[in-house]
């Protein structure tokens, strides 16, 4: 794992805050692309497969959030995230366990390795 902004280090720490809710989104931290205002990275979630890209705005001390496609075409921006909900709103758009049929879905996908 290469993560080679502060920037990028604080917002993966507040991620990672929760490993068992990033590690359900199938992270691959070699796609770690950081700059000095975000993290992007490539995840396999059931709502979506594709890059995150997670950027802070400094002059409200907020975040938006950023969900692209395979092919790089931005599909989804979420603005005025807070810190406390960060991790939250990205599982509610790439993974979120209340997506119908969740459980039976992860059994799938477990039985199918």
């Amino acid at each position: 794992m290469k993560i080679t902004t502060e920037m990028a280090r604080y917002i993966w720490s507040i991620i990672a805050a929760n490993p068992s809710l990033s590690m359900s989104w199938g992270v691959d931290t070699d796609s770690f692309v950081c700059s000095d205002d975000a993290l992007e990275f490539h995840i396999q979630g059931f709502l979506h497969i594709g890059n995150v890209r997670v950027t802070y705005i400094e002059g409200v001390d907020l975040f938006q959030v950023s969900l692209y496609d395979e092919e790089g075409n931005e599909v989804k921006r979420i603005d005025d995230v807070y810190l406390d909900n960060l991790a939250e709103v990205i599982d509610q758009n790439v993974e979120n366990y209340l997506v119908e049929d969740y459980n039976a879905k992860v059994m799938n996908y477990i039985l199918g390795l």
